[in-house]
């Protein structure tokens, strides 16, 4: 790794705790439609910023999808795809701190969708932004498709296809 990636990859690492707390925050059940269009308007929004041109894809009866594209230096074009959709909390009392607030235990973050796949999102908007910033244009085009019913069984995934 180049000297100004390591030093921008440490700077990008220490972003990444405010930014999966604030996203962590958004309650996205799609199993009890909770939140999924300000998560869906939240994950949009980051990908803007991040220099994507995005929309948002529309499925009646689904919640709506984040697609995002970033433009590159190559030909060569990534697909990645995440969703922003989590479990229920329940059983509420078997949380040791409250469900979609950050916590850190152990030297570990803790919270609703953390793990499935909040933090894998962020980790690649840090990654992207890290390169961005020490490499100027990304070295290639990057397509991103998050979805928002992952946990109940991506039930309109093939309908947002056509």
């Amino acid at each position: 790794m180049n000297e100004q990636l390591a030093k921008t990859v440490a700077a990008e690492v220490q972003k990444f705790k405010p930014l999966i707390t604030d996203y962590c925050r958004l309650e996205s059940v799609a199993a009890q439609k909770r939140m999924m269009s300000e998560t869906a308007d939240w994950v949009e929004n980051l990908l803007k910023e991040t220099g994507f041109e995005t929309r948002q894809l529309v499925v009646e009866g689904a919640p709506n999808y984040v697609y995002g594209e970033l433009s590159g230096q190559s030909d060569f074009t990534l697909l990645l795809y995440n969703h922003y959709d989590v479990q229920p909390e329940a059983p509420i009392e078997l949380w040791e701190s409250p469900p979609f607030e950050v916590t850190e235990k152990d030297g570990k973050l803790v919270a609703r969708g953390i793990c499935d796949n909040k933090a894998e999102l962020i980790s690649r908007i840090c990654a992207i932004r890290a390169i961005q910033a020490a490499q100027g244009e990304f070295p290639f085009n990057l397509k991103w498709i998050i979805e928002g019913e992952e946990e109940i069984g991506s039930t309109h995934f093939d309908a947002m296809t056509r």
